[in-house]
């Protein structure tokens, strides 16, 4: 520790350097996981002389910050680690002040002299309540008491992300989580611990281990509180162009304290969904399930006010039961493979395993110097069939999921500037793998028999998924805040950061059949054969590159400006190194042989007529370029009306970049391997995505309460996509169903997918929010917030998804996003122990108008296929905790009951988005499209979850 230390030391100085030349041209910070406190102190009615120390205890840990008040007699602390202070002026202290991660707290001092038997005195001018309210951003807070009360089955700590407006946290039928804000990519998503992205580089849904998991990113005990930034970030944060979200972990104190905890819940306490009672009605019936949480922490002194420790360690194990049902029994002889297959249908399990663990030291050297390291490991093992409904047992695959991580942070603090210089290294891995070796079969029958009609049945034999995904990174970086210039606080940062991708496996490792059942005679033909893919991988590295300067101005007394600019770079995102496959190259220079191309007319000439020019998308080696126009500039204001903090006009403008995911690249170069295959491309002019943000809003005390109300404009370009490049010898679709056009290429090739930076989003908000802060007087706490959404996209899916298949058939069309509800309103409370026998409540509402989603339809002919919007129902969930705490003489033990979806609301999702072809009975007809039915649910039914923890 000793040399990591001295060589922590050398990064500062060097970085130290670096940065202050960046501030040459040289009130508050943004700040990624710690706080800031600023303020004026006055005595005797004027501003208090140039020099006046100021010091601000940590209450828990005993660590002291200093800082000396300016020419005007203002003070600015930052790079505090969220908690309990008390501030000191001249020797005189004040009540404890409490600080919020990401938090610009404002806090006026008045020295009060001594006057008869009254000694002198600091005073705290303003309301205590609303010291948080002069930031540009559209933010919300979820504190540490909200986190550990509020109902919740998962653990996960960003279930309460959607407290934000606009924010969604959205849990499918298999606990698979996604985090998204307004219509954008749910990539495009970011969340900061302690300061350091956890960037997914590989994969989707935005963090790392938040693609394909039903798992938790961080051990939820762990985490002291977070805030959610959906709109107006600072320069600061990057890889991000949707919500922000930073959080902070605990850290040990002066005193040792830990708990440990166990949750259960299961099918025993869980009200049947309707697709349950439906099987259950054919005789499948549910079986047992169950889900136990448990955990501990543990954290103190190593040396009182000098060196710290925190541990915690979280389990998470399921037992998830699912019903295999045959499909279509009514269609099927009782003769051949029948009975034997139907044999086989009935309950069987998927399980999970996970353990997450933390470990984290802090150190304070001297009154300059601070060092903090953090290690964290996640491990992770998910039993998943290939179809929930339809595979026999057997027919899944493991998928692992793991994650270490290891930072260590030093801290040079002045009285006018704080340096936090960071090393760091992370290994993320996912890894679906099936060591299966038998055949992959998938029955079908029909009712006429025929190859082109047919339906599902069941799914045996192997999984078919093998595949290895990994990102690991060294990682430097520094911040430099200074603070020795009136009314500014100036930031500013660099991040290098060396990436290493190696991305490889198979979604075919065995053969894969479709069986075709005969309806008289119950034998099998093949209907489809797919023979076993070999495997298939890349390796590469990639430095990213990120510099920003933030000036936060307070230009007036009453008006604080955000000045902000960033860069970032990436030198090789996409695999730029990659080659097209010479077979593949060669066909575009052939003779079109499909009828209507002249004599001389190559498969180039015809899809440059449909505005496709090939030779962008034919990579040489060399050919593909790094994007380099990452400027971010970001720009915020916040108006304090009266000068008391009582009504503030905030709002702001930025543009956010973000990334695209390296799986792209893997995606490309395992379909080209493949002989007489499909023929992936992308486009060698690299772009990145990004949102251009705009918010206006107003903050207005009511009393003991804070309300909020703003709008919000997010225009998102440049989100990569696959899409269907063939066009017809004409350059045009010929008579192809606009759903599915021109599905293929040129014998003997497969499909033509083109990748490029194309679709567009942008999502409109109107937001009301009040807030009622938990404080030791009154004891509980509400929050509420309504959203009102109008939200689009160009992508023909309805979708942000990476799929695009109609691109540039119906250009300048902007399509409702299946994403983004209409309305949506979400109310939390909680409250201490005001109920009859010290019974704390807590509980959360969520109701909103349900999602869109789209339909297609084909009743007047499969050429004539119309994309046709459909209402999915309202959404109501209701969830209550009750928990009671009984002390000892050494801690208490807390008795609790959560109980999801209290009044069992039906919240169907997964909506059939099939009308039919001509003569359906389930045809489109008349105004009404909500003809469909749900194939899923979109949240839990009632559902009870028992909790113990003893804490001391």
């Amino acid at each position: 520790m000793k040399n990591m230390s001295h060589h922590a030391l050398r990064l500062t100085v060097m970085a130290g350097a670096l940065a202050s030349a960046l501030l040459a041209t040289l009130p508050a910070s943004a700040q990624l996981s710690t706080a800031t406190l600023r303020g004026q102190v006055t005595a005797a009615g004027a501003a208090s002389p140039a020099g006046t120390p100021v010091t601000a205890t940590n209450q828990a840990n005993g660590y002291v910050y200093r800082t000396t008040t300016r020419g005007d007699g203002s003070y600015v602390l930052t790079g505090l680690a969220p908690g309990a202070y008390q501030v000191q002026v001249g020797g005189q202290a004040t009540d404890t002040v409490t600080l919020a991660v990401g938090q610009t707290s404002t806090l006026d001092l008045n020295t009060v002299a001594a006057s008869g038997s009254q000694p002198q005195r600091i005073v705290i001018t303003g309301s205590a309540q609303r010291r948080d309210v002069t930031t540009s951003e559209v933010g919300t807070s979820v504190s540490r008491e909200q986190i550990e009360r509020l109902p919740q089955v998962t653990r996960n700590f960003l279930s309460f992300a959607d407290l934000a407006p606009g924010v969604r946290f959205d849990v499918d039928q298999s606990g698979n989580v996604t985090l998204r804000s307004g219509a954008q990519n749910q990539d495009n998503v970011n969340v900061f611990i302690d300061g350091v992205s956890q960037k997914n580089n590989i994969l989707r849904g935005g963090v790392s281990g938040l693609d394909s998991s039903r798992g938790n990113p961080f051990p939820q005990s762990a985490i002291a509180e977070y805030k959610v930034i959906s709109q107006n970030y600072k320069a600061e944060f990057d890889q991000v162009s949707s919500a922000a979200i930073t959080a902070v972990t605990k850290s040990g104190t002066n005193e040792l304290h830990g708990d440990v905890f166990w949750d259960h819940t299961g099918t025993n306490v869980t009200a049947m969904d309707p697709f349950q009672k439906k099987a259950e009605a054919q005789g499948v019936g549910r079986p047992d399930s169950k889900q136990d949480q448990f955990g501990m922490t543990l954290g103190g002194p190593i040396r009182k006010d000098v060196a710290h420790f925190f541990l915690a360690y979280e389990g998470k194990k399921i037992d998830d039961p699912r019903q295999v049902l045959a499909q279509n029994a009514n269609l099927l002889p009782n003769a051949g493979v029948v009975p034997s297959l139907l044999a086989r249908q009935g309950a069987t399990m998927s399980k999970f395993d996970e353990d997450l663990f933390l470990a984290k030291l802090n150190a304070r050297i001297s009154d300059e110097h601070e060092l903090e390291a953090t290690l964290r490991v996640r491990r992770e093992t998910d039993l998943v069939p290939e179809n929930k409904l339809l595979s026999l047992p057997g027919n899944d695959v493991a998928r692992d999921n793991d994650e270490d991580r290891f930072d260590i942070k030093h801290t040079w603090t002045t009285d006018n500037f704080v340096n936090e210089a960071r090393i760091g290294h992370e290994k993320y891995t996912w890894n679906p793998h099936s060591s299966a070796t038998e055949p992959f079969l998938k029955y079908l029958i029909s009712p006429t028999n025929s190859a082109n009609n047919v339906r599902d049945v069941l799914i045996d034999g192997g999984s078919p998924n093998a595949q290895f995904r990994q990102q690991k990174g060294l990682l430097f970086q520094d911040d430099l805040t200074y603070t020795g210039l009136d009314r500014h606080t100036i930031k500013g940062g660099l991040k290098v950061k060396r990436m290493e991708y190696n991305l490889s496996g198979t979604a075919n490792s065995v053969d894969m059949y479709e069986l075709l059942i005969h309806n008289v005679t119950g034998e099998t033909t093949v209907n489809r054969f797919q023979p076993a893919i070999a495997p298939a991988g890349v390796r590469f590295t990639n430095k990213q590159y990120g510099i920003y300067l933030q000036d936060d101005w307070q230009a007036t007394p009453k008006l604080e400006l955000n000045l902000g600019l960033r860069y970032d770079y990436e030198d090789n995102m996409l695999n730029d190194s990659y080659a097209t496959p010479a077979d593949r190259v060669a066909i575009f220079g052939r003779q079109d042989p499909r009828a209507g191309a002249v004599a001389g007319q190559t498969y180039a000439d015809s899809l440059s007529k449909g505005g496709i020019t090939i030779g962008d998308y034919i990579s040489t080696g060399s050919s593909r370029k790094a994007f380099k126009d990452a400027w971010q500039p970001r720009v915020g204001f916040s108006f304090d009306v009266a000068g008391d903090r009582s009504t503030v006009v905030f709002g702001g403008w930025g543009r956010a970049y973000d990334r695209a995911a390296a799986n792209y690249a893997l995606d490309e170069l395992q379909k080209n391997r493949q002989v007489n295959g499909e023929v992936w491309m992308i486009r060698n002019d690299h772009k990145a995505p990004y949102t251009d943000q705009f918010s206006l809003g107003l903050r207005q005390a009511l009393g003991i309460w804070n309300g909020e109300a703003g709008y919000t404009n997010s225009r998102s370009r440049n989100q990569f996509n696959w899409f269907g490049g063939n066009r017809d010898p004409r350059g045009g679709w010929g008579n192809q169903s606009p759903i599915d056009p021109l599905w293929g290429s040129v014998d003997p090739y497969g499909t033509l997918v083109l990748g490029d930076f194309i679709s567009q989003a942008r999502t409109e908000t109107v937001y009301l929010k009040v807030d009622k802060p938990y404080s030791r007087a009154s004891r509980w706490s509400l929050s509420a917030t309504y959203t009102y959404s109008d939200a689009q996209t160009t992508n023909k899916e309805w979708t942000n998804d990476i799929f695009n298949w109609t691109y540039g058939r119906y250009p300048g069309q902007w399509f409702p996003s299946t994403v983004v509800e209409k309305h949506r309103l979400v109310v939390a409370g909680t409250s201490g122990d005001l109920l009859p026998w010290g019974i704390m409540l807590s509980g959360k509402a969520t109701i909103g108008s349900g999602l869109p989603y789209r339909m297609t339809d084909c009743h007047t002919g499969f050429n004539n296929c119309m994309s046709v919007k459909g209402d999915g129902d309202n959404f109501k969930q209701v969830d209550i905790g009750l928990a009671k705490d009984v002390q000892f003489r050494f801690g208490a033990l807390t008795l609790r009951a959560d109980v999801l979806n209290l009044f069992n609301s039906i919240n169907y999702g997964g909506y059939d988005g099939w009308i039919g072809g001509p003569g359906s009975a389930n045809s489109y007809g008349g105004d009404n499209p909500n003809l469909t039915l749900a194939n899923s649910m979109g949240g839990p039914m009632r559902t009870l979850k028992l909790s113990a923890r003893y804490a001391f």
